[in-house]
């Protein structure tokens, strides 16, 4: 049964991993196109500089889905008495604190 736990716990890993790596991503597209509609606007630009701000929301609102899926697989990790990465403490791992 532990290595069924060490499996799942694994798999809830790698998902919360790649959801906090699409998240970061998103975060890093958006800054990008944020400082293009600061500049668009800067010079004039309105159209372009809305484009880009709207392109900057777009990529934040997918970050925030992107970190609530994250927190929600948490969530569900530590409902589930998964006990990969455990301190022997009572806490669990980096993940419960």
């Amino acid at each position: 049964m532990t290595d069924v736990k060490k499996v799942l716990g694994n798999t809830y890993i790698e998902h919360i991993t790649e959801h906090y790596r699409k998240a970061s991503e998103e975060l890093l597209h958006a800054y990008q196109r944020n400082k293009e509609a600061m500049h668009h606007h800067e010079v004039g630009a309105f159209k372009a500089a809305l484009h880009h701000a709207r392109l900057s929301k777009h990529h934040s609102f997918n970050a925030h889905e992107h970190l609530n899926e994250a927190l929600e697989i948490s969530e569900k990790m530590h409902g589930v008495d998964v006990s990969l990465g455990s301190r022997g403490d009572g806490r669990g791992g980096p993940f419960f604190q």
